[in-house]
């Protein structure tokens, strides 16, 4: 019966002597988000440096509460002795969840303010919301910023906020674009849009849905998320997922090790970085400040 169950799920071995691995449950808020993704397989070359003996169960559920829920209970089900969740949304989750398993969150924005707490431990992705405006400002001198979120994701949610309040004092319109439920994705007249971490904007067949509508409006886009870049928006501020996963698969070790969470401090000054895309700002037509190009990473 354990081995149906066990096909249900992905899952990848992080060691190949399985035999006494130490099961460990990772949760991604939904499948296809390029940043999830480059966090988790981070984390798990971080393991197999680390040596530890792991067999590595991850859910990509649709992006929902309901979902997630259902997936923490599976994984606590499987015997998981650790819970990675990616992004705050699915650490709250967990949490509520699961009063047993250790939690080690990764990706997740503003961890405090989101009310984790608990036997948890993990690291934060909070940037600097107004250097990202500010070099979107820059690039696009826009009078109409569109801020997409979720308000079913309070990472997003708290994004949102922080991003309105930043552009309301640099004299800006802000249209709040709620995503929940949505397919059309009306940038409202925007003349920039700023995507927050919700998962389901950043679904790479969402993303694109989305980016097609911001070309044929000649709309500049910024991101939270730096690979989502590669996908074609122009500028992203974002926490380095090589760090954030590296960061969690040493917490992870050390909690299989038999340390309680608590007693791991939460890394939650992570390392920034600035991406651009210089082909999609010239297919645009916007120009990139020289200042920015010498400090940031270029997608060509």
């Amino acid at each position: 019966m354990k081995s149906i169950i066990l096909g249900l799920f992905l899952i990848c071995f992080v060691s190949p002597s399985s035999a006494r691995a130490d099961l460990v449950g990772a949760l991604m808020p939904t499948k296809n988000v390029p940043y999830f993704t480059a966090v988790h397989e981070a984390m798990v070359k971080e393991l197999a440096t680390l040596g530890a003996n792991v067999e590595m169960v991850l859910q990509k559920p649709a992006p929902s509460e309901m979902a997630w829920k259902n997936a923490t209970r599976k994984l606590v089900m499987l015997g998981a002795k650790v819970i990675v969740a990616y992004g705050s949304e699915t650490a709250l989750v967990v949490i509520k969840e699961n009063a047993e398993v250790p939690v080690v969150y990764a990706a997740a924005y503003a961890p405090e303010k989101c009310g984790i707490t608990g036997k948890v431990t993990g690291m934060g992705a909070t940037v600097p919301m107004e250097g990202l405006i500010d070099n979107l400002k820059k690039i696009s001198n826009f009078s109409k910023l569109g801020i997409l979120y979720s308000s079913d994701e309070i990472g997003s949610v708290k994004q949102m906020e922080a991003a309105e309040a930043i552009a309301l004092v640099k004299g800006a319109k802000v249209i709040r674009i709620d995503t929940k439920g949505s397919e059309n994705y009306d940038l409202g007249g925007a003349d920039a849009v700023l995507f927050t971490s919700s998962a389901s904007i950043n679904q790479s067949e969402n993303l694109e849905a989305i980016l097609s509508k911001a070309r044929t409006g000649r709309v500049a886009t910024a991101s939270v998320f730096c690979a989502s870049c590669q996908n074609g928006v122009l500028i992203s501020l974002s926490a380095n997922p090589i760090q954030q996963g590296k960061g969690a698969a040493r917490m992870v070790a050390e909690i299989l090790k038999g340390r309680n969470p608590k007693d791991i401090p939460p890394d939650n000054a992570p390392e920034v970085e600035t991406t651009v895309n210089l082909k999609e700002a010239k297919d645009l037509g916007f120009s990139i400040p020289f200042e920015l190009l010498g400090t940031a990473k270029v997608v060509k």
